[in-house]
């Protein structure tokens, strides 16, 4: 049976379970000599989908301890179940990634609430809309869906902190994004990087008016 996995959100931390802290969280590789694993200063302040090699994102078989994202010399290395131990078999989107919203419907993980499994963070609510975002310029247009979200996160995860939920009030922007804000709170971390598959947001033509 593989592990359960939890995610709790803040402005500017992420706080994942086994299956996603072995690939995306941890301290970067500083060590002023070459170690295994460890990143050229260059890289460190790229983003985080552009450093080291990713299970999740290119299906790259290697150690926690060799990936340039976790520091090599740290405890927490011995530790990390191996990603592509965890996450072996499954489902990726057509751009290779591992489509974390397959894998939670096909009941291959099963997210907890809160960072001790218990309801102090409030129940998950599905919420099926979507908010359809126009200041794309010429892409086509991005088409957000509650329900996949809120299918393993509360909303107060991402309202207010990250999101005021009040139409015009958030100036999102790709370049917040890459720089971490907004979506960027999770995606190139622990969800698919914004920049690797442009369709899977930017969903919806222009002008085309979009029912539910």
């Amino acid at each position: 049976m593989r592990e359960r996995i939890f995610i709790t959100i803040g402005r500017s931390a992420l706080l994942c379970g086994a299956l996603l802290v072995v690939l995306l969280t941890g301290t970067v590789a500083q060590a002023a000599g070459p170690a295994a694993g460890a990143m050229p200063p260059a890289e460190q302040n790229a983003p985080m989908w552009s450093r080291g090699q990713h299970f999740q994102l290119r299906g790259e078989i290697v150690s926690v301890a060799q990936d340039g994202i976790h520091d090599p010399t740290g405890e927490a290395v011995q530790i990390l179940q191996q990603p592509y131990e965890a996450m072996a078999g499954f489902p990726r989107d057509d751009a290779g990634m591992i489509d974390w919203v397959k894998t939670l419907r096909n009941h291959l993980i099963e997210p907890r609430m809160s960072v001790d499994g218990s309801t102090d963070g409030g129940e998950m609510f599905p919420v099926d809309f979507d908010v359809l975002l126009k200041n794309t310029q010429s892409m086509p247009w991005v088409r957000f869906p509650h329900l996949p979200h809120t299918e393993w996160l509360t909303c107060a995860n991402c309202h207010p902190a990250i999101f005021v939920p009040q139409a015009g009030a958030n100036p999102i922007s790709m370049s917040a994004i890459v720089q971490g804000d907004f979506c960027g709170v999770c995606h190139g971390k622990v969800a698919f990087a914004p920049t690797l598959n442009c369709g899977r947001c930017h969903s919806v033509p222009q002008d085309v008016t979009l029912l539910r």
